[in-house]
């Protein structure tokens, strides 16, 4: 074997190792959720959509984020398997609607979330399909809550009274309507830590804590 074949052999098996090490770190899994599974890379893919929707490259907060984006992960892993569970189904519209208005309420234009995935490597449904998990947890909470929600009709006719809004149904559907949010929300907060007791969550990584 001449010199240059053989130089070009120990370029090709240390770039092959690189690569090799590099997808077998990816793929390490830090937790794992009954039989589901978070990977290194589904945190360094959610640590880079953080950074991204909140406008934030530095490395001040690195474990910060680490510990948010981790919690998101687990969460939404959740919600799905609640979601699933129960069967929850939503309109490819209703995605469609939520992800524009999304974008919208943060600023964002398509064209840089496109640019962002492609030089991150991230799919380009993951705002998509993060969006898709947060309505279809929605709907499972309204299904499962909504006639357990008892709005005091009193205190609202008080409160628009007191803003001189006394007898403007306008008015007061968006006060009952603000309420009833309020009470989902709670109920959305208390029915995911109840999941949580559900199912085994084991982290497998000491480094992420």
């Amino acid at each position: 074997m001449n010199k240059k074949k053989y130089l070009f052999v120990i370029i090709f098996l240390t770039f092959f190792t690189n690569i090799t090490r590099s997808i077998e770190l990816s793929n390490n899994v830090i937790v794992s959720i009954d039989n589901l599974i978070i990977t290194e890379l589904d945190l360094y893919k959610e640590i880079k959509f953080i950074k991204f929707i909140t406008k934030s490259e530095n490395n001040t907060n690195v474990d910060s984020i680490k510990k948010e984006s981790l919690n998101n992960l687990i969460d939404r892993k959740i919600k799905d398997i609640e979601s699933n569970n129960f069967k929850t189904e939503i309109s490819e519209k209703e995605v469609e609607i939520a992800l524009y208005n999304y974008l919208k309420n943060q600023n964002i234009k398509i064209e840089d979330l496109i640019i962002f995935c492609k030089n991150n490597e991230i799919e380009d449904d993951y705002l998509k399909n993060v969006i898709k998990s947060d309505i279809k947890w929605s709907a499972l909470i309204k299904n499962l809550y909504t006639n357990r929600i008892n709005i005091n009709l009193t205190e609202i006719n008080n409160d628009l009274e007191k803003k001189n809004f006394h007898g403007s149904e306008e008015q007061k559907n968006k006060l009952i309507l603000n309420e009833q949010n309020i009470l989902l929300n709670k109920f959305a907060t208390s029915h995911l830590e109840k999941s949580k007791k559900k199912y085994l969550i084991k982290f497998l990584w000491k480094e992420i804590l």
